[in-house]
């Protein structure tokens, strides 16, 4: 008797732990019912809870709807509209945004922290010091878009369409741009890198024409292959970068730092070279024409008078 009393309350005990940590789980469907009518009838849900939603495309059309200051992790917005959307301060990271339309939409602040944006439609969007570590907006368009201070490291925006995108003061470091068009299309509108940590950096083969890469950190980037005419690097750190097979055609490198760098085979016409460090730089095949070398420190530690 005293062996089923023991057991008994052994089994008891099991089953109350069980209950205990079952009861502790949190909801797969952490969203709030209330918020979701809210939101269909207002359009508008601030400080919300529709973590792990699923919107689907032909009951939602969330133009210009204000979800600012909401958690909306993991919430799934595939293929949706969400035009002039307003996100800013609000947990996006692991959501699905693929295949959306948030043409000028406000993502000031937001965690996109491993967001999939890809094949996005997302031009003049405001991703101003919002938080994008390892997420994806490959092939997405972001033309215009301001990045200004924003966090980028390890983001995937291969093929992605960046012109006219500022990324004044952003932190890069190894994101893949592999692919990427960066040109400016205008002077009012350069896609602007000035200021950013672009450490590490993959941006081969990439379409990079007239684009501002002042006082930026491009350590160890590799370019290789990349159209870079006309773009400016004025004090930039190129060291140990990769330039190979460039085009930097009347490019603006004066007081750039090229420590260890690789330019074998670049094109380096016409490129404003005034008072670079090329130490130890490896120039080989690289074409020098009319190139203006005055004030350089060259490869082999002599300054170009």
């Amino acid at each position: 008797m005293n062996v089923k009393k023991n057991l008994l309350s052994i089994v008891l005990c099991l089953v109350t732990m069980i209950t205990v940590y079952v009861s502790d789980i949190p909801n797969a469907n952490a969203y709030n019912k209330d918020n979701i009518s809210q939101l269909i009838e207002k359009n508008k849900c601030i400080k919300c809870d529709l973590s792990n939603y699923h919107f689907t495309a032909n009951k939602f059309d969330l133009e210009k709807a204000n979800l600012s200051q909401s958690n909306l992790h993991k919430t799934n917005f595939k293929n949706l509209n969400l035009y002039k959307i307003n996100f800013s301060d609000t947990d996006l990271s692991f959501s699905d945004l693929e295949k959306i339309t948030a043409s000028k939409g406000e993502f000031k602040q937001a965690d996109l922290t491993h967001a999939n944006l890809k094949y996005s439609k997302l031009a003049r969007s405001n991703f101003a010091q919002a938080r994008l570590i390892h997420s994806n907006l490959s092939h997405s368009n972001l033309e215009r878009a301001n990045f200004e201070k924003a966090d980028l490291e390890s983001a995937n925006l291969i093929q992605a369409t960046l012109t006219g995108a500022n990324f004044t003061k952003s932190n890069l470091s190894n994101a893949d741009l592999d692919l990427a068009n960066l040109s400016s299309k205008s002077k009012s509108h350069p896609t602007n890198f000035t200021g950013a940590n672009l450490t590490q950096t993959q941006i081969i083969n990439a379409k990079a024409q007239k684009v501002i890469f002042n006082n930026a950190n491009l350590y160890q980037t590799d370019f290789d292959g990349s159209d870079l005419s006309q773009s400016t690097f004025e004090k930039a750190n190129l060291a140990e970068a990769n330039l190979s097979h460039t085009n930097l055609t009347d490019a603006d490198l004066r007081n750039a730092n090229l420590v260890n760098a690789s330019l074998v085979y670049a094109n380096l016409s016409n490129a404003d070279l005034r008072n670079a460090n090329l130490e130890k730089a490896s120039l080989t095949g690289a074409n020098l024409d009319n190139a203006n070398l005055k004030g350089a420190i060259m490869p082999d530690g002599t300054i170009n008078n």
